[in-house]
C-alpha cells in the first residue's frame, strides 16, 4: 500500500504517487538527521557540529519537515487502503488477502528495525492497518470526527495532563546510542536497534502523540479516498485551494510556537496538532500545483519513486547506516544540519534517477515485488513483456 494501488481505469493515480515521493524527501531528511547521531549528542557537542548555519538549517527543518512529512506518508497509506479496498473488496478472499499484505509488512518493518532503521514505521502501519477494516463502513463525517479526535484530541488531552517533553539533554540511552552505533560489532548494533525499538523508554508520555497521529492520518487518507478527492482533483481544486492557504499558514505558526518555546511545556505539546495540518496544508499545495497541465514532466519524474516507496523507504536506511555507523563511513555525530540535507538531496536525487531506470525494464520495485508475491502467495511477472 505504500505502493499505490490503481485508480478508477487509469492506471496508477500519477499525482498521487508524485506526491507520495515529495514526502518520501522529507521523510529521508528527518530519518538521515536521526541517524546522524545529531540527537545523541550532548548540548555542547551538538552547538560545537551544528555551527551558526546549522542551527539555522536545523531550525528550518524541525519547523518545516519534521513529523510533516511522515504525517504526509500516513495519510497516504491511508488513501492507498481506500484504493485497494475499491478495487479488490468484491473480490472472494479479499480479507485474507489484506491481512497476509500487512503480514508481510510486519515483517519487513522488523527487519528495518534490526537491519536497517531503529525508528521504523512500517510496523507501525501493519499493526494500524489491521483496524482500518473496521472503519471503512463509518459514516463520512463520523469518519472525519474520528480522525479528529486522534489529531487534534490526543494533543490537547497531553498537554492538558500535563505532558511535556523531555528537557534538552543527553540521555543515557544517548551516550549508549554513541558508542554502540559509533563503533560496536556489527551485531550487536542490530541487538540494540530491536531494544531501542521494543525496550524500555526514556520517552516522555508526550510520545504516545506519534502513535495517535500516524492512526489519524490514516483515517484522514480513508476519509479522502472515499471522498474521492484523488480521483477528482478538478473537481476538488476549490477545497485544495482553501486547505492550502488556510492549513499552511496555521501549520506554521504551531511549528514555530512549538520549536520555538525556549523550554518544553504543555503549550508546546499542544501545539504538536500542527503537524498534521501543515502536511494537509503541503498535500494540498502540491496535488494542485502536479495535477496543472504544465506540471505533466514533474510529475512524471516523480511518479517514479513514488512508485517504489518501500524499495526507496528501506534503502534510507541502508544509505543511513552506511554514511553513520561505524562498519560504513563512520560519520556518526560528526555531520550538521547542513551537511544532513546537502546529502538528503544527494541521496534522493541518486535513488529517484535509479527508480526511473528501474521501471524501465521492470513492473515495480524489487521490494514491490516481493511484497505482492507474498501477498498472493505466488510468483507475480516483474519484467515487462
Amino acid at each position: 500500500m505504500l505502493g499505490m494501488a490503481q485508480g478508477k481505469g487509469k492506471g496508477r493515480l500519477e499525482v498521487v504517487d508524485a506526491v507520495r515521493a515529495l514526502a518520501l524527501f522529507g521523510v529521508l531528511v528527518m530519518n538521515l538527521r536521526d541517524m546522524s547521531g545529531l540527537n545523541f549528542l550532548a548540548p555542547e557537542a551538538f552547538d560545537a557540529v551544528q555551527g551558526p548555519i546549522g542551527h539555522i538549517v536545523d531550525f528550518m527543518l524541525l519547523v518545516l519537515l519534521d513529523e510533516k512529512f511522515l504525517s504526509a506518508f500516513s495519510f497516504l497509506f491511508g488513501l492507498s487502503f481506500y484504493l485497494l479496498l475499491e478495487r479488490k473488496s468484491d473480490q472472494p478472499g479479499f480479507r485474507a488477502m489484506y491481512f497476509r499484505r500487512l503480514t508481510a509488512l510486519g515483517v519487513f518493518g522488523l527487519i528495518n528495525v534490526g537491519f536497517l532503521y531503529w525508528a521504523d514505521i512500517l510496523l507501525i502501519y501493519a499493526i494500524f492497518g489491521a483496524t482500518l477494516v473496521f472503519f471503512v463502513r463509518l459514516p463520512q463525517r463520523l469518519l472525519l470526527t474520528t480522525a479528529a479526535l486522534f489529531l487534534f484530541g490526543a494533543p490537547a488531552l497531553l498537554a492538558m495532563l500535563g505532558a511535556a517533553e523531555n528537557s534538552s539533554g543527553q540521555l543515557p540511552s544517548d551516550v549508549r546510542a554513541l558508542s554502540i552505533f559509533g563503533g560496536a560489532p556489527y551485531w550487536e548494533q542490530v541487538q540494540y536497534g530491536l531494544v531501542r525499538y521494543f525496550g524500555t523508554s526514556e520517552s516522555s508520555l508526550v510520545e504516545i502523540w506519534d502513535h495517535t497521529n500516524v492512526f489519524g492520518m490514516l483515517l484522514l487518507g480513508l476519509w479522502a479516498g472515499r471522498a474521492q478527492i484523488p480521483h477528482q482533483i478538478e473537481e476538488n481544486r476549490r477545497f485544495l485551494r482553501l486547505l492550502a492557504a488556510s492549513c499552511i499558514p496555521l501549520g506554521l505558526t504551531a511549528g514555530l510556537v512549538r520549536i520555538g518555546l525556549p523550554e518544553p511545556s504543555v503549550v508546546a505539546t499542544a501545539a504538536r496538532a500542527g503537524a498534521p495540518i501543515l502536511a494537509v496544508g503541503y498535500m494540498s499545495l502540491a496535488a494542485l500545483l502536479l495535477s496543472h497541465p504544465g506540471a505533466a514532466g514533474v510529475r512524471l519524474w516523480l511518479s517514479a519513486p513514488g512508485k517504489l516507496a518501500l524499495t526507496n523507504y528501506l534503502a534510507y536506511g541502508l544509505i543511513g547506516q552506511a554514511l553513520f555507523y561505524s562498519w560504513g563511513l563512520g560519520w556518526l555525530g560528526t555531520v550538521g544540519s547542513a551537511g544532513i540535507l546537502l546529502l538528503s538531496i544527494a541521496v534522493y536525487t541518486l535513488l529517484a534517477l535509479a527508480s526511473q531506470l528501474w521501471l524501465k525494464p521492470f513492473r515495480m520495485g524489487p521490494t514491490e515485488w516481493l511484497w505482492r508475491c507474498l501477498t498472493y502467495l505466488r510468483l507475480e511477472p516483474l519484467r515487462r513483456h
